[in-house]
């Protein structure tokens, strides 16, 4: 309902009352945990910020690259060469985000990531995600697996203080939108079954080798 409002002009203040909350804070809470994202973010959409992308082949295919000033906000596998999927997918995270395509732009930091197949880097790639609090965790825990490592979905749970969440961790793993960068690739089943992967196992079982 609150999501409605906002959509139907209301301000931040009146929509935390309208829906019975006992003000922006406790509005702006909800949002945050929910959505990974403030009220007044989700009313803009994304409205101001500036995204450019480009097509770049990489050693698991081509992928689709997206920037902005503040890092690397999406590196997503090109899937049977459907890239119009890829790109759609990028709108709709960010409908009222300014979004062109520039291979200048992303081939400046296209370099500098696709090394990162090779060798860690020794300085910090700069990436801008949106998540919810949990996926946040669950991705902070993939990116301190060293190198050469592989954990479980299972012990991802256990790490963020929820053992329960295994199929939670599965889902946030899954919505990683900077592929590689945030090693999801190397979550394995309890098992040691390879598990799901968004862009398919023979890239995941690459990755891995």
């Amino acid at each position: 309902h609150a999501k409605h409002l906002l959509n139907q002009s209301e301000d931040i203040l009146n929509t935390a009352h309208r829906v019975g909350l006992s003000g922006p804070g406790r509005l702006h809470d909800i949002f945050v945990t929910c959505d990974a994202m403030t009220p007044g973010e989700y009313k803009t959409r994304g409205e101001g910020l500036r995204f450019r992308y480009g097509f770049h082949p990489s050693p698991f295919g081509d992928c689709l690259v997206a920037v902005t000033g503040r890092g690397i906000c999406s590196l997503v596998f090109i899937e049977e060469g459907n890239r119009k999927a890829a790109l759609s997918n990028l709108i709709s995270s960010w409908p009222s985000a300014e979004i062109e395509q520039d291979q200048d732009e992303t081939s400046a930091v296209v370099p500098g990531m696709l090394a990162l197949f090779r060798t860690p880097s020794p300085t910090p790639t700069r990436i801008y995600l949106n998540g919810t609090n949990f996926q946040i965790k669950v991705w902070e825990v993939l990116m301190r697996i060293p190198t050469g490592h592989v954990t479980t979905y299972s012990d991802i749970a256990k790490t963020i203080g929820n053992p329960k969440a295994v199929r939670a961790v599965g889902t946030a793993v899954g919505r990683n939108p900077v592929s590689w960068l945030i090693p999801c690739h190397r979550a394995l089943r309890k098992s040691g079954g390879l598990g799901g992967y968004h862009w398919g196992l023979p890239v995941k079982r690459a990755m891995l080798a």
